[in-house]
């Protein structure tokens, strides 16, 4: 990307970004992105409106159904499991107008997407398998909890914020935040039944109940803010947040992304 005379700052905001791209768009420089139409529309039940789509992506709607094409417009319910091939992009609009995109190359199951005004309350829940996602999180209820992306090492609960999350091959996960702050921590797993923590198991006799304690990396959490990033390892270590450019982040899958929350 040509930086047409302007030194890119590393400490320059999400915002800023946004109204420079705006700037571009309204100069005619990028006229496509305003053809490209973003639905507006009160949303019911457990679902979630496609409304992009580019190339090749597919749908799964129970383990045991085939796959078929997600086309736009449409909805995607709770249980459904979605594959962008190669080249492909997803763009859905949560029952609260927040909006997740999906990079090529991804495989999520859309967990939960559950949206009550009348008694405040938001329950959304993707589980990330392997890919890419952008997520753009409306603040509701005063509150933007209740949004969660999971992966098999990492969840990241959203506290009202721009951010992304890649989940790679080796199962290592990279987090950066744009605006806001999520809370990010590691999964619970279910034990299987024998194991330490499942039910079926010997209960044992009375013990002294432990005192407060050190965080392990068993039950880490991190807090991580704008523009700072965080990885975690495959097997579940997370590093410590550190903040990053713009500058560095520049990438087709980031300006993409940004051009796009423009039209929300």
């Amino acid at each position: 990307m040509k930086n047409f005379g302007l030194r890119w700052l590393p400490t320059t905001s999400y915002t800023f970004w946004c109204i420079l791209l705006l700037a571009v768009l309204l100069l005619g420089l990028c006229p496509a992105i305003l053809a490209q139409e973003s639905f507006v529309f009160p949303i019911e039940g457990e679902r979630a409106r496609v409304t992009f789509v580019q190339g090749e992506v597919r749908r799964q709607t129970s383990a045991e159904a085939s796959w078929s094409a997600l086309p736009l417009g449409t909805f995607v319910q709770a249980g459904e499991r979605i594959m962008t091939m190669k080249g492909g992009r997803l763009e859905l609009q949560l029952p609260d107008r927040s909006i997740i995109r999906f990079d090529e190359d991804s495989d999520v199951r859309l967990v939960k997407a559950e949206y009550n005004p009348a008694q405040s309350k938001r329950n959304v829940h993707f589980s990330l398998a392997l890919g890419k996602t952008w997520a753009n999180i409306q603040d509701v209820f005063g509150s933007s909890k209740g949004v969660q992306v999971e992966t098999d090492n990492a969840i990241v609960g959203v506290r009202g914020t721009v951010f992304r999350l890649n989940l790679l091959a080796d199962r290592s996960a990279m987090i950066r935040v744009y605006r806001g702050t999520v809370a990010v921590r590691k999964p619970q797993r279910i034990p299987a039944p024998g194991e330490p923590g499942s039910q079926i198991q010997r209960v044992p006799g009375p013990t002294r109940v432990p005192g407060p304690h050190r965080v392990t990396v068993e039950e880490w959490i991190r807090i991580v803010e704008a523009m700072q990033q965080i990885t975690v390892s495959a097997e579940g270590i997370p590093s410590k947040p550190r903040t990053f450019s713009m500058e560095e982040d520049l990438n087709d899958w980031v300006q993409w992304n940004l051009k796009r929350d423009l039209l929300i």
